[in-house]
């Protein structure tokens, strides 16, 4: 027997408050409310990994212009920071799961919040395949000497059905899992970065602070306007997915609150720890940037087995591992509720199924499968078709972005954004100006994530992904919208709970785990 405690009481009342806020929506509360600060704050910077983005792209700015690059940072905090007030603004007044494709569809209207939603959809989803693709190949290495194929899509696989386990046994334990992985990334690699600082007194080889200055990519190509925006792409592909927060809103404690706080705590530590990280690491270079880059295994594998020996390296690996892990179970958080969002609303092909929670684990368990599904089906792909399909991932994103920060504007101009309540984040009049900002930087970045030549075929396979979503919306939902038989609820709820939200409320404050009492 459960032993209710004043704690558990307190945050029951807390439930209930927000149980009786997301009737005012429309909806009834189904997912089990168990996110608190921290917890909402580690599932945005377990998606952002910056120890995933070491291994994925630290040798993006010497590809393109060299360490200078590595100040790209900041100006890319600028811009990311405009959407993220920005969407901070609307998560403190939608408070709803499938976030972006809620907002738009309240702000301007369902057709348009399709396409928004998509957009999310196809990020997410591919980028869940990516991080066990990435996952794959950078990991796979260490189990079998020059893997197969077969051996890569054999790890990919095993990797997403533990995290699509894990994600079906609750938002709970999936939570508490991505919590320790969040704390030990934080603390490992900042870490691991600290010691790497004070060792460059020390150390006998290192660019030292002068790699921090140095221009000149790695072909020897000329520097020009294109190379620093293509270099920009390091910490933008880094600074995303930090709105998972706001996605996972109905299964947290005090959303208005909490998930805006959560995004912006994600991108400022996300931000000052990635410059931090990449330029400690870049100043330890040793030998030289082309030789370091050359190397068969992961560069800045190659930087702490040349500075330290093999036991500081051996521990970036756990700590990378433990980071890629919270990233695919995040990813896979993030992408059920944007999906079970669209199917509630009845705006996807079997919503009847994939709109089922179950009973017991308070989760979506069928569009948990779907994803998992998604997911196994391009690991099993050719490499070249994969490669092409998760190179879309960044654009989606952006394009998410540009549409959500569009809605707002748009809704700004009608006045017809919902008011915020008491204490929560508001832009007020400053909503517009940024928006404006945060709208001309992502079509900016857009633009150099699919014209650049080395970028066309991510532009060209968005084009193909959205017209899937095109083609969806012609033969079938955009009838379905207009005859009000799909869409985001309109209409707002009694205030009472029911008897399955009474109980939800018991099992949000009640952690099982930790209070029984025979």
């Amino acid at each position: 027997m459960e032993q209710v405690t004043g704690e558990d009481l307190r945050e029951k009342e807390q439930v209930e408050r927000d149980i009786q806020d997301l009737h005012t929506l429309g909806y009834k509360q189904s997912l089990r409310r168990t996110i608190g600060a921290f917890t909402s704050f580690a599932l945005g910077f377990a998606m952002v990994s910056i120890t995933a983005a070491i291994f994925t792209v630290f040798s993006s700015p010497f590809d393109n212009v060299g360490g200078a690059a590595t100040w790209l940072w900041f100006p890319t905090l600028i811009g990311v920071g405009a959407l993220l007030l920005v969407y901070a603004h609307l998560a403190a007044r939608m408070p709803l799961t499938g976030y972006a494709y809620q907002w738009s569809s309240r702000l301007v209207n369902g057709h348009y919040g399709w396409f928004t939603g998509w957009a999310g959809v196809l990020a997410f989803t591919a980028g869940t395949a990516g991080v066990s693709i990435g996952m794959a190949s950078v990991f796979a290495p260490y189990l079998w000497d020059n893997p197969t194929r077969g051996q890569l899509q054999l790890f990919g696989i095993v990797a997403i059905v533990i995290a699509c386990a894990i994600n079906a046994i609750g938002v709970r334990a999936a939570t508490w899992i991505n919590n320790v992985g969040a704390g030990v990334e934080l603390v490992g690699t900042l870490g691991i970065a600290a010691i790497t600082l004070v060792g460059l007194f020390f150390f006998s080889h290192t660019e030292g602070p002068s790699v921090l200055f140095q221009t000149g990519n790695l072909t020897g190509g000329h520097l020009n306007l294109t190379s620093w925006m293509l270099a920009t792409l390091l910490p933008v592909y880094t600074l995303i997915g930090w709105e998972g927060s706001a996605d996972l809103a109905e299964e947290t404690r005090d959303p208005r609150r909490t998930a805006p706080t959560a995004m912006i705590r994600t991108v400022l530590i996300s931000t000052f720890a990635g410059f931090a990280i990449f330029a400690i690491f870049s100043m330890a270079i040793p030998h030289g940037i082309h030789n370091t880059f050359n190397q068969s295994q992961a560069p800045i594998i190659y930087v702490l087995q040349v500075q330290f020996g093999s036991f500081m390296g051996n521990l970036m690996k756990v700590v990378a591992f433990i980071a890629f892990c919270s990233v695919l179970i995040a990813n896979i958080a993030v992408a059920t509720r944007l999906i079970y969002s669209l199917s509630r609303d009845r705006m996807l092909p079997a919503w009847q199924v994939l709109s089922r929670v179950n009973e017991r684990t308070r989760t979506p368990i069928y569009v948990i499968l779907l994803v998992g599904a998604i997911s196994v089906t391009l690991n099993l792909m050719s490499s070249g078709i994969v490669t092409r399909i998760v190179s879309i991932v960044a654009v989606t994103y952006y394009g998410t972005y540009i549409l959500t920060t569009i809605a707002a504007l748009i809704a700004d101009r009608r006045g017809n954004l919902p008011p915020a309540r008491a204490g929560a984040l508001d832009l007020g009049r400053w909503l517009f100006p940024v928006a404006l900002v945060g709208l001309a930087w992502a079509i900016l970045i857009i633009c150099y994530l699919t014209f650049p030549a080395p970028n066309e075929t991510a532009g060209t396979y968005t084009i193909y992904a959205m017209l899937v979503g095109v083609a969806w919306y012609v033969l079938y939902l955009g009838w379905q919208i207009r005859a009000g038989k799909a869409g985001p609820a309109v209409r707002a709820l009694p205030p009472e709970e029911t008897p399955e939200e009474r109980e939800i409320a018991i099992e949000s404050a009640v952690d099982p785990t930790e209070r029984l009492r025979a």
